[in-house]
């Protein structure tokens, strides 16, 4: 059976079992989260980057929606754990983009969006316009690129853009569902591709998410969010304000804890971030390629002066946040059990079109004990030797083992050759020396012996 077989078969089971159920039937279906809409949707076109017509779509989760995904991928054994007791052997989130150009009349999703565009008879109906598993993650907004290659108008098998009407598959391509004066055509190299100009027309899409749900026993179910607003670009699209100075409150914080994982054999403590609906929408209209908003962490011992910058999480996502202590401790170089360390935070935004970042203000600082932190002795000579002198210390240790080998590679005995396998050249010439006189002696006394018996 080749892949196709495989993957239609697969697609035809799932089409099959499909029960495509809206939000409001999640709680009979013990989905173990709650489904929202998606919300804050933009879009933001590339300027004919990666292709003419690449828009980059932003969205936004729910807070719930988010922890649960940040503890599939930190705690997946109690997570699953979670869902086997629901009944579930796995559970799974996908983003759905639909669209429409000059109306909010022409969306393109229909009942093939539950089944991967296969029908009852396992035939295909959606081709690469429709947007009906695009990637998801655990952070409270995502982004995702859309219109972008849409195939070569020369070629006539070239499907992306004519789609296949022959046989049994039956789906359209880009050029079906265009319309003929919502584009340009434009040459590429060997190629013509289609141009949408924003100038004279409007996209809107919306977005919702698609929830799978796969039983221990029996086929997979599927949970749909509502469609969010609606998001423009183009003609009659608003232009969104850039984010200024002061727009951000500072990040709130809160139930700082250790963790039992190290970083570099330093402790990792984990605390929770608070995610309300107006960072979530600031960080889904900076966010994308062209920007975002992260989060920067800072920790110091109390009493310093000086803040220490940590490495951890910087995607903003709700759930536990973690932070590796290793940079404050390579500062102190030691650090004593219970000695209070102080953390703060902000947020840094940057954005497309706008030069320079812009910042919060700083969190509340939280003041937690310290776990014992030693820099090796090995590290501090590391760390406290300057460049100069390391350099110099280096050369000087290459010159001294330099200098070492030679002096164990003089021979012992004459003072200056090689010793070729370990031994002086001249032992070695006078071993072949008396191997010439024993061979002559030999060759000489048999010559004799010869001569003798001649006579």
């Amino acid at each position: 059976m080749n892949k196709k077989l495989i993957s239609l078969a697969a697609a035809a089971v799932m089409s099959i079992a499909a029960v495509p159920l809206s939000a409001s039937a999640q709680q009979e279906n013990a989905v173990p989260f709650e489904i929202t809409r998606p919300e804050n949707v933009s879009m933001i076109w590339l300027e004919g980057n990666d292709s003419e017509n690449t828009i980059e779509i932003h969205y936004s989760q729910n807070n719930a929606m988010s922890e649960w995904s940040t503890r599939k991928d930190s705690d997946h054994d109690n997570w699953l754990k979670e869902i086997n007791d629901l009944g579930f052997d796995d559970v799974w989130i996908t983003t759905q983009i639909d669209w429409s150009i000059d109306s909010q009349d022409d969306w393109k999703a229909d009942e093939y969006w539950i089944t991967e565009g296969y029908d009852k008879d396992f035939h295909q109906h959606l081709g690469d316009w429709a947007y009906i598993a695009q990637s998801y993650s655990a952070e409270t907004t995502m982004s995702e690129w859309i219109f972008r290659y849409m195939g070569n108008i020369d070629d006539p098998e070239d499907t992306r853009w004519y789609g296949h009407h022959e046989g049994s598959d039956d789906y359209k391509g880009w050029g079906d569902v265009l319309k003929p004066d919502q584009y340009t055509k434009v040459k590429n190299g060997d190629e013509t591709n289609a141009k949408l100009d924003l100038e004279n027309h409007t996209i809107y899409a919306r977005v919702r998410w698609l929830v799978t749900l796969r039983p221990l026993d029996g086929n997979d179910r599927y949970v749909t969010s509502d469609w969010s607003d609606v998001a423009a670009i183009g003609k009659d699209a608003a232009a969104a304000e850039p984010l200024k100075e002061g727009d951000i409150a500072a990040p709130v914080i809160s139930d700082l804890k250790y963790t039992d994982e190290d970083f570099n054999g330093f402790p990792v403590i984990a605390f929770k971030l608070e995610v309300d609906d107006k960072l979530a929408a600031q960080a889904a209209q900076a966010g994308g390629t062209q920007g975002g908003i992260s989060l920067e962490i800072e920790a110091r011992l109390a009493g310093s002066e000086e803040w220490v910058g940590l490495q951890g999480d910087w995607i903003i996502k709700a759930g536990d946040m973690t932070a590796a202590l290793q940079a404050l401790a390579e500062k102190e170089q030691s650090v004593k059990k219970d000695t209070p360390i102080e953390l703060r935070a902000r947020y840094r935004c940057s954005q497309a079109g706008v030069e320079e970042d812009i910042f919060s203000d700083y969190s509340q600082i939280i003041t937690f004990g310290s776990q014992d932190m030693e820099v090796t002795t090995q590290k501090v000579e590391e760390s406290s030797i300057p460049d100069d002198e390391s350099k110099a210390e280096t050369t000087t240790t290459k010159k001294e083992k330099t200098e070492d080998k030679e002096k164990d590679d003089k021979c012992s005995l004459c003072g200056f050759c090689p010793q070729p396998l370990g031994l002086c050249i001249f032992i070695w010439i006078a071993i072949i020396a008396v191997i010439v006189i024993i061979i002559v002696v030999i060759v000489l006394k048999k010559k004799k012996n010869k001569d003798n018996e001649s006579k």
